[in-house]
């Protein structure tokens, strides 16, 4: 199973960070959560302007959201 892995930080603190694992609702491929990437990161912005996208990827995995 691919899953997008997205970690926001703070903007006043770089140090408090947090990963989130959004569901991707098609077909969970390597190209499906590269195309979900950006629409799903902005989502989280919006609902958290606090803080700002730090890094991402798609990994094979089926771990849940952890703190980063």
């Amino acid at each position: 199973m691919v899953q997008l892995v997205l970690i926001y930080c703070l903007s006043k603190d770089a140090l408090s960070c947090v990963e989130r694992r959004p569901p991707l609702d098609l077909d969970p491929s390597p190209m499906a959560c590269m195309m979900a990437a950006q629409p799903l990161a902005a989502q989280y912005l919006e609902e958290h302007p606090a803080y700002r996208l730090t890094a991402w990827r798609c990994e094979i995995s089926n771990r849940p959201e952890r703190a980063a």
